[in-house]
């Protein structure tokens, strides 16, 4: 994965360079804008099923569990017409609750209540490569680059609370098509994907802290896919 991750990154760098030193050869229109900034919004998936170990009751409510959203921000500054640095934010929420899950154990059924709310608000650095088509209308551009994770889980069983902290370096990467709708401002389709590992975490149940460390096996995968809607808005270069 981190191989791929890799050569994605020389694709990108090798390609800007490369149309950048060939662009003087050409009567290129005026380039779009070096900086932009925008805010997106959507649905999001994280990876990792319920293991089937599990019984049906409680893999169904961690499966639900898996279904969210997402919102961020982003910033970004090309420093040619192809090639460009930037930074995002987001924050992935999801929550579940049910009441007097009947969950069967040998010949006795037993009643609980389950809730979880979880947050993952990860902070990446990104290079970008970009592709302006349409008289610089349409935008396609692909991003990748170092993130950071930090997970958030607050949960409860049978009224007993804990909440559950923890953070993990990780990747991200994206994949937007943008159109200018007004000079300056456009609306974009982005899908991104976020690769990362929790190896292990705090667990707080109001009285007491823990630290736990998971073993390699037991690593939770909190990698996860964006898809989003967003608007932005470019400075256009004078």
């Amino acid at each position: 994965m981190h191989r791929i991750y890799l050569v994605f990154i020389l694709v990108i760098v090798a390609t800007g360079n490369l149309i950048a030193q060939q662009q003087n050869n050409y009567n290129f229109k005026a380039g779009p804008g070096r900086l932009s900034v925008g805010a997106f919004i959507g649905p999001s998936r994280l990876i990792e099923k319920a293991p089937d170990s599990l019984v049906p009751e409680i893999q169904d409510y961690l499966n639900k569990l898996r279904s969210g959203w997402h919102y961020g921000f982003e910033s970004e500054y090309f420093i040619n017409r192809y090639l460009g640095f930037g930074a995002i934010y987001s924050s992935f929420n999801t929550k579940q609750e049910v009441d007097s899950i009947a969950i069967k154990f040998f010949s006795q059924t037993y009643y609980i209540n389950l809730s979880s709310k979880m947050t993952i608000n990860t902070v990446a650095s990104m290079v970008y490569g970009r592709l302006p088509l349409v008289n610089n209308k349409l935008v396609i551009t692909g991003g990748i680059g170092p993130a950071w994770l930090f997970y958030r889980n607050i949960g409860s069983v049978v009224g007993d609370s804990a909440t559950l902290k923890g953070s993990s370096p990780g990747l991200s990467s994206s994949l937007r098509v943008n159109y200018e709708i007004i000079p300056s401002l456009s609306i974009g389709l982005q899908g991104s994907y976020i690769h990362a590992f929790l190896k292990e975490f705090t667990q707080d149940n109001g009285s007491t802290q823990e630290v736990v460390t998971l073993d390699k096996s037991e690593y939770q995968n909190i990698s996860r896919f964006d898809f989003s809607f967003g608007i932005f808005y470019t400075f256009l270069k004078k």
